[in-house]
């Protein structure tokens, strides 16, 4: 495989945004910040660190505007990332409480730091779904998929998700991964200056994001039905968080679902609250939101599909040590939360 160029759009820089008035820094360690709420209450303050885009990005804004989140004894502090790695390496910089990633990308970074590591997965955000789109190939290849066959390049995000899905669909089309040219870019939109320009072969895209390749004119090739890729989220923190704050973790769980529970039952009041506050577009927020999953608890399915995600990955020497992906997952906020969606067996607690 050459990974032949790196293209950065975009600085991988953090938003920082403190949701309800005066609620500050969140205090030190695994003692949340106590805050008063609208009606004297004392509430929790947690940390969310969440990647810009996803369902819960859009869904704790709606639920803090709602006071869903106050509701559940929660003050709950928003900082928006690029990716999901960032939400997790912010948990391991004590910036935040949780965070999220892709399956592919939890099962990396755990492997890649067996040693030092204080993470687990407390919950689904998306436990294993085949979503939209699939792969996108320049007009050219569209009816020979053959010549992408040491083309120009096939885009993708190192170290994301988007690594493992392109694998596959290079797997599907039947040619040697090793003689491909892969581009490494830092954002979708870099993907799509890429498209624009004539400087790349195909990409894996979804959402409003294959929305704006087909209007430069690339074009679907094959589904991620027929490709059978399925993609799942997980919930973050670290063990110690867990370990004193249970029932905080718990509660966050009963409030996000809430949330994003009301966006369904008010779209419209929601898509036309999130573009006044985020700037996000209509039309963008209803595409991903229809085309993205989610769920809360641990099924024993999601810990199935996340450990033949680890398989893959260390069988292509992404990391040296293999290990037990059930050995990071924690359910005991799940279980009090969501005891029937919580079916995961076997797992650290």
């Amino acid at each position: 495989m050459k990974i032949n160029k790196i293209i950065s759009a975009l600085a991988a820089s953090a938003l920082s945004i403190s949701l309800l008035a005066g609620c500050g820094n969140s205090g030190s360690g695994d003692t949340p910040k106590v805050v008063k709420g609208k009606n004297g209450q004392d509430l929790q303050t947690l940390r969310l660190a969440v990647m810009t885009g996803n369902l819960d990005h859009y869904a704790s804004y709606v639920g803090v505007e709602q006071g869903i989140f106050e509701k559940y004894g929660i003050n709950l502090e928003i900082t928006e990332y690029a990716f999901g790695i960032n939400t997790i390496d912010a948990i391991a910089n004590g910036n935040a409480d949780v965070g999220d990633m892709a399956d592919y990308a939890a099962v990396n970074r755990l492997g890649t730091t067996l040693d030092q590591t204080n993470l687990v997965m407390f919950s689904e955000l998306n436990g294993g779904e085949i979503g939209d789109g699939g792969l996108y190939v320049a007009p050219e290849y569209e009816n020979d998929l053959s010549k992408l066959d040491g083309s120009k390049g096939f885009v993708t995000q190192i170290g994301t998700v988007n690594e493992y899905l392109n694998s596959q669909a290079i797997a599907y089309l039947g040619l040697d991964e090793s003689k491909q040219n892969i581009i490494n870019t830092d954002s979708a939109q870099s993907a799509l200056a890429l498209a624009k320009s004539g400087d790349a072969s195909a990409t894996i895209a979804s959402g409003s994001n294959a929305k704006y390749l087909e209007e430069v004119g690339w074009k679907l090739a094959v589904t991620s039905q027929d490709l059978g890729e399925v993609t799942g989220a997980y919930y973050f923190t670290s063990d110690s968080f867990i370990d004193k704050n249970t029932d905080l973790l718990a509660n966050y769980l009963k409030a996000i679902d809430e949330s994003y529970e009301y966006v369904n039952a008010h779209m419209d009041e929601s898509t036309e609250y999130l573009e006044g506050k985020i700037g996000v577009k209509a039309d963008d927020f209803k595409l991903q939101w229809k085309v993205q999953g989610f769920s809360t608890g641990f099924s024993e399915e999601a810990a199935q599909h996340l450990e033949s995600i680890q398989k893959w990955a260390h069988d292509h020497g992404k990391y040296d040590s293999d290990y037990n992906v059930r050995d990071f997952i924690d359910t005991r906020a799940a279980k009090i939360a969501f005891p029937d969606k919580t079916t995961v067996k076997n797992t650290k607690k």
